[in-house]
């Protein structure tokens, strides 16, 4: 009995295991990535440390991010857990069931071109098929998409609501400060025009009385 349920069974009965274990550790992974987008800028996680730098860094600059969904998305792409990306986790115990129904598809029909039997060739067929549904029904059971879609809506907020008026605040105080300085500086130079143009006028008056006393000397010494 242990032979025949070995010769049928047993390799898919590992791979679905290992499917089953796909769909618990995405769950896993997603809450985990869920909690750290719920905490915002009190989390400890790299991905949220990253766009914020990245935030920071673009009104630095003066750059302003113009498309925050977009924003959120590229490092939710670029995020990866076991070198595996996060987008590619959410779909991986789905992939898991197609490849476990494909092999054993292929499986079945090259036994069967082999001249093995075709209730054996049935069986491997059907084992394959019970490993993909058991998979199938533990990525239903362990569903993650509520948490996927609940972690894009914090990232969303915490760049919407505290990064970028955070960042507002911060960069539209420092242009006032700087307008106020330009016209600080341009009422001082307008200031300054008067007092140069008086200082002007009242040295030209000044060669005028002596050009005229010279004048006025030459004549009165002539006359005597």
């Amino acid at each position: 009995m242990y032979q025949v349920w070995s010769l049928y069974y047993g390799e898919f009965l590992v791979l679905g295991v290992w499917g089953i274990v796909l769909a618990l550790a995405r769950r896993i992974l997603f809450r985990e990535l869920c909690r750290d987008a719920a905490l915002g800028s009190g989390g400890k996680g790299r991905m949220l440390k990253a766009m914020t730098l990245k935030f920071e860094k673009s009104y630095e600059v003066k750059v302003g991010i113009c498309d925050m969904q977009v924003f959120v998305r590229k490092y939710l792409c670029q995020e990866k857990r076991f070198g595996i990306p996060l987008e590619q986790w959410r779909r991986l115990p789905e992939r898991w069931t197609g490849i476990l129904s494909g092999v054993g598809f292929v499986e079945a029909a090259v036994l069967y071109y082999l001249g093995y039997e075709g209730a054996f060739c049935l069986n491997r067929l059907l084992a394959a098929a019970t490993a993909a549904a058991v998979v199938w029904v533990a990525a239903l059971w362990f569903e993650s998409d509520s948490l996927w879609e609940q972690t894009q809506v914090y990232l969303l907020d915490y760049v919407s609501n505290t990064l970028y008026p955070r960042q507002l605040h911060v960069y539209e105080g420092f242009d006032r400060q700087e307008e106020n300085r330009e016209v600080r500086k341009n009422s001082g130079a307008d200031a300054e025009e008067p007092v140069k143009k008086e200082e002007t006028g009242f040295a030209l008056e000044k060669e005028e009385e002596r050009i005229f006393q010279e004048v006025l000397s030459d004549f009165l010494g002539t006359s005597t």
